[in-house]
């Protein structure tokens, strides 16, 4: 598993996982060459790779609001193979941001930008009593 903290964001990043360390033992395959080979993958993920380092991924600028992806992939050699998956947590841009009322956080870019649309909210008080106004 990624976590988000060591992932990439949500739009049109590219990220790698690297094999090192994962305890991927490919020792059984003797002189036989690995083969790797990605079985499949979440919607938010492009240009997804593999090969005996690790995998390889773009995020997707999709409007999906999911926050994670998993990627399956197998590694065989001979009469040997084995399959798992990596779960990616993506990177929330917007995790300590606070935006003003007539504002939302942008999830590609982690900046506040205005709301799209003809409605606005402002608010005032009122003899200690809070007035919320649709223009």
């Amino acid at each position: 598993m990624v976590g988000s903290d060591n992932s990439v964001g949500p739009c049109n990043e590219t990220g790698f996982i690297p094999f090192a360390g994962t305890g991927i033992n490919t020792t059984l395959c003797g002189t036989t060459t690995p083969t790797y080979t990605i079985l499949s993958k979440s919607s938010i993920f492009t240009n997804v790779t593999i090969d005996s380092t690790g995998i390889t991924f773009t995020t997707t600028s999709a409007v999906s609001q999911d926050s994670f992806g998993v990627i399956e992939y197998a590694v065989s050699c001979g009469k040997y193979a084995s399959t798992a998956s990596a779960t990616i947590i993506l990177k929330n841009l917007c995790a300590s941001v606070v935006c003003p009322a007539t504002q939302i956080c942008d999830r590609c870019t982690g900046t506040c930008v205005d709301i799209d649309g003809d409605i606005a909210v402002s608010g005032i008080s009122v003899n200690g009593t809070d007035v919320l106004t649709v223009i």
